[in-house]
């Protein structure tokens, strides 16, 4: 007798043991969550160094390009000449190597030459700033406390009561920068001068990843046709259309504004450097490094920079501080309408509303980096959400433009088109007025006959 299968509960048969096998699966995750935290750890660990060099390549490739077409490739001229059939597959895509190996080593060096001269300038100076408040904070005490017995003066309890307020406070704030800052300070001031061995690994994931992103940029062209061979393989050319098309969206809007950001703080900071020496500002570096950094975060950043920066510079010179909160209310004026908008060119294309959502969003979830690259990922999800509510839409043969939503009550579902909702609201005040017009008529004639009626009756009587 043969045998023969049932379809039907095979299927059941298979789809119970999967969800068994799905719900063992979840169990023994949830039950080993920490092993494969650690195991995922020990993976991220370990390809670190490729991380930051797909993080380097991408920052660096707008330096590469800048310097391959507009310098380099003058330089270097290459004489078209047709390719021999032995040459490899990069050499189709890279045409001028001795202009994209420069470029490359350009790039690398001017990251290496901010990154050292920021540690150079400000690391001093910060174990210097933080000494030197250590050191004047009585007679910043002292400053204060005869502000507040010339303004209380005849009311002495106040004064004593603010007084001893101000004590208190001086006195916890000199034991947090001596006994918590300071030391760290000096640790870190010290890793950098005497300790390096302890900085190792981080000091070759940076320099493995710089290698890793010279390979990355000098195969660029290679790597991303590669990426689409894979994509059209695996993909209908449908799919894969709207997929790389959405890369590229995403390069956009993620990329240009990364980019352009971090040109934008560069700017800032050289010119809040330079109307702070000018104006013979203390503690000028520091202050203009905090500003171009804080920069980078939209909106926020300016204050986030600008308060601590005012609160240092008054501890110093209390009319310098005024001073500085002018030259950076100007700044940020003269960078909000003039810089910006020349370097980041088009907006991300989202409201105010939606700016600060992402900000205070991307904080909440991965804190500081969250507030610098919220509003790019963000507007990637804002375009993936809006090209999908298009589709569909433009599926149902309705409009995709917003504007033509903004006066309507419904759509007719035959004809489709929109029922605008002030011409309904229009329409169904003129149809009450003119049931409270033939209403009042109809009483008045209602009154007449009876009235009519009355007269009638008495010229019977």
């Amino acid at each position: 007798m043969k045998f023969r299968w049932n379809k039907q509960y095979l299927g059941w048969g298979l789809t119970a043991f999967f969800v068994i096998a799905a719900a063992i699966l979840l169990f023994v995750a949830i039950t080993n969550a920490a092993t494969i935290a650690s195991g995922f750890q020990n993976i991220i660990n370990a390809i670190m160094p490729i991380i930051y060099g797909f993080v380097f390549a991408y920052l660096f490739c707008p330096i590469v390009i800048f310097f391959e077409t507009r310098v380099f490739s003058k330089i270097f001229p290459v004489k078209k000449k047709t390719q021999p059939e032995n040459c490899s597959e990069l050499d189709i895509f890279v045409k001028n190597k001795p202009a994209r190996v420069m470029s490359i080593i350009v790039a690398v060096l001017i990251f290496i030459v901010i990154l050292v001269g920021i540690i150079s300038a400000i690391a001093p100076q910060l174990d210097t700033t933080i000494k030197t408040l250590i050191a004047n904070i009585p007679s910043y005490v002292d400053t204060v406390t005869g502000w507040v017995n010339s303004i209380f003066d005849s009311y002495p309890e106040i004064g004593s009561e603010i007084t001893a307020l101000v004590n208190e406070a001086a006195s916890g704030i000199r034991n947090f920068l001596s006994l918590d800052i300071l030391p760290q300070v000096g640790d870190y001031l010290g890793f950098l001068t005497n300790g390096l061995m302890s900085l190792v690994g981080t000091i070759m994931n940076i320099v493995l990843g710089l290698v890793v992103s010279a390979y990355c940029l000098y195969s660029k062209e290679l790597f991303a046709a590669q990426a689409k061979k894979v994509i059209y393989s695996l993909a209908s050319v449908k799919h894969a259309n709207g997929f790389i098309g959405a890369v590229r969206k995403v390069h956009y809007s993620f990329g240009n504004f990364i980019t352009g950001t971090l040109i934008d703080s560069f700017i800032v900071g050289c010119i809040t450097f330079v109307a702070l020496t000018i104006f013979d500002i203390p503690f000028a570096l520091l202050v203009s490094v905090i500003m171009g950094l804080t920069n980078i975060i939209p909106y926020f950043g300016p204050f986030i920079g600008a308060i601590p920066s005012a609160f240092l510079i008054l501890m110093e010179d209390p009319l310098k501080s005024l001073i500085f909160i002018i030259i950076v209310l100007i700044i940020q004026n003269l960078n909000g309408n003039v810089i910006s908008p020349k370097i980041l060119g088009e907006s991300m294309g989202l409201s105010s509303f939606w700016v600060i959502f992402a900000i205070l969003a991307g904080q909440g979830i991965l804190g500081f980096w969250g507030m610098i690259i919220g509003i790019p990922v963000f507007a990637v999800i804002y375009s993936a959400v809006k090209t999908f509510i298009s589709s569909r839409l433009k599926k149902k043969q309705l409009p995709s433009d917003s504007e033509c939503y903004t006066d309507i009550k419904c759509f007719d579902e035959e004809s489709k088109t929109p029922v605008s909702l002030s011409r309904s609201l229009a329409e169904k005040q003129r149809i009450q007025e003119e049931t409270e017009r033939r209403e009042k008529e109809e009483k008045q004639r209602r009154r007449q006959e009876k009235l009519k009626a009355m007269s009638a009756k008495n010229k019977r009587k």
